[in-house]
């Protein structure tokens, strides 16, 4: 009788335990079942396979929460790896969506675009406990995770920018060779895991930018004078910053900065610097970079100019131009001069030339063609001859140990790029091959091209020069046939790329290169929007099918 209590007692207790869930699971037997299928394993087994699940999750936590405690900001990036790649397997697993944020993804190109020009790079946020934020890179961050949710997302969106890079599939080619390239350079470089850190920076404040540069400016629809508003008012901030510097001869926050953080180094380049008078640099590092920001920007300035349609914009906006020549002064910078001469020399020719095609009859436009060389001779002249325009454009006196200092750069890398050709040394790692110093001991290149080819080998710097080349000379032949404007947005584009080679030919800083980047996605979107014009002109005429042409919003 007592066996049978006993019994009866511990029946009633497993079924108790039976009732709660957890302890139900773990109760549960396992199960034969036919072959063909996979057969249930016991509670037991799954609860020790799920705890095994968390043991490794909470190992592999603590040892990233180690990591981030102890090695340096510059080695975390290897870190990091795994857990972008889970990101990007995420972002590219989401279903397909009735709607993206196609919005946003263009509000953060302008937001990038006016913390690229107006927010000085070289301050970073520091806050306790976290590493440095750079504006720069967070806006890019957040721009790169909206342009892949909207390719992931939208098999739209994924066919006009696939249409767009179509349009121009040589371009494309060279764009995407290049890109490659600089990834290749950096896994194959003599310092992997800085030069990929530098490589994830490029990628969220340069490559995705250019690719939203694409959608944008061709199937967005978005205009050449739409880009025109928005960078004016940035670099009218700018150029404003920089004459009140010219006052004081310091940057204006010198003394305000204490709770963000600054490299040494940074530190060092502003201080003050003089070449006969003070040389300003308004929000960036140094006044070559503010000066190629100047130069870069003129072509938009003269096509707004041309194409001005009350006296009323024509003389605001040749003071405009005016104000940018004086901001190129104050720089002092050799290159913002240059810039300023091939834009203004570059637009008269091309002006004149279309006007010579679209106006039949007129004589302004073969007037001017035919006079140009005698002009571009008197401007040679010019520069040649008067010591004020000599001095500015090709140097001498103080600015001549510039000159020295880039001559003896270029023969210091001949060797060193020799040895290297192919991939090159990595992105940034160019400079320390070559280890040309300043007499204070600084690290220093000038020269773009030759930085380039350092970085990312003879291979790369091929596919981007290429790229630029045949881009000036597309843009150029589309903006020729284009009877729209007095002044087609194509001369615009491709005078900027050609100031682009000139200012980089003797400047190898990274400031602006998400600007080259957005040139580069405007001229893939321009070249689009000028084939679909055509296209819709074969239309009218019965010649072709519209329906052929990739979809456009």
């Amino acid at each position: 009788m007592a066996e049978a209590m006993r019994g009866s007692t511990l029946g009633s207790r497993s079924e108790v335990l039976r009732k709660i869930p957890g302890i139900r699971s773990l109760l549960r037997p396992s199960r034969d079942v036919l072959s063909i299928y996979h057969p249930e394993r016991s509670g037991w087994s799954v609860a020790a396979r799920k705890s095994a699940l968390l043991l490794v999750i909470v190992v592999v936590a603590f040892m990233y929460g180690a990591m981030v405690a102890i090695l340096p900001p510059s080695m975390l990036v290897g870190a990091a790896a795994p857990l972008g790649i889970i990101a990007l397997l995420v972002i590219w697993a989401l279903p397909d969506a009735r709607s993206v944020p196609t919005r946003a993804l263009a509000s953060s190109f302008v937001f990038f675009l006016f913390c690229m020009i107006i927010w000085p790079n070289y301050l970073a946020i520091a806050l306790p406990g976290l590493p440095y934020i750079s504006v720069r890179r967070l806006v890019g961050l957040i721009l790169s995770g909206l342009l892949l949710v909207c390719l992931s997302t939208s098999k739209l969106f994924r066919a006009e920018v696939a249409a767009t890079l179509r349009a121009s599939s040589r371009l494309a080619k060279l764009l995407f060779a290049y890109f490659l390239l600089q990834f290749i350079a950096c896994v194959l470089s003599v310092s992997p895991a800085e030069a990929i850190g530098r490589w994830v920076n490029v990628t969220f404040t340069s490559t995705a930018v250019c690719f939203t540069a694409v959608w944008l400016f061709g199937p967005a629809g978005k205009s050449v004078e739409w880009f025109c508003r928005r960078i004016f008012i940035a670099v009218s901030v700018v150029m404003i910053i920089g004459a009140l510097e010219a006052r004081i001869h310091h940057v204006l926050w010198l003394n305000y900065i204490s709770f963000l953080h600054m490299d040494p180094l940074v530190m060092e380049a502003l201080a003050p610097h003089f070449r006969k008078w003070y040389r300003v640099v308004a929000t960036y590092s140094t006044p070559l970079a503010y000066g190629e920001l100047l130069a870069l920007v003129t072509p938009f300035v003269i096509f707004k100019l041309l194409n001005a349609k009350t006296w009323k914009e024509r003389v605001a906006f040749a003071a405009f131009d005016g104000f940018i020549l004086y901001s190129a002064i104050l720089s002092t910078a050799r290159l913002a001069t240059v810039g300023y001469l091939v834009a203004h020399a570059g637009a008269a020719l091309l002006w004149s030339v279309h006007r010579w095609r679209k106006v039949r009859g007129d004589m302004t436009g073969v007037s001017l063609t035919m006079v140009y060389p005698a002009l571009l001779v008197a401007l040679v002249l010019a520069v040649t001859f008067v010591p004020a325009v000599h001095v500015r454009v090709l140097g001498g006196g103080a600015a001549q140990s510039s000159t020295d200092a880039r001559s003896e750069q270029f023969h210091a890398a001949i060797p060193v790029i020799a040895k290297r050709p192919v991939f090159g040394y990595g992105i940034g790692e160019g400079a320390g091959a070559i280890n040309w110093r300043t007499v204070d001991g600084f690290l220093s290149i000038d020269l773009g091209f030759v930085a380039m080819a350092a970085d990312i080998g003879l291979v790369g710097l091929f596919a981007y020069s290429s790229f630029i080349v045949f881009s000036i000379f597309e843009l150029v032949r589309r903006g020729l046939r284009s009877p729209a404007f007095t002044y087609p947005p194509e001369f615009a584009i491709a005078l900027s790329l050609i100031v682009l080679i000139t200012t980089r030919l003797v400047l190898a800083q990274p400031d602006n290169d998400p600007l080259f980047n957005i040139l580069f996605g405007m001229a893939l979107g321009q070249l689009w929007r000028a084939r679909l014009n055509v296209v819709k002109d074969k239309v009218a005429h019965g010649s072709a099918h519209f329906w052929n042409v990739a979809p456009s919003k």
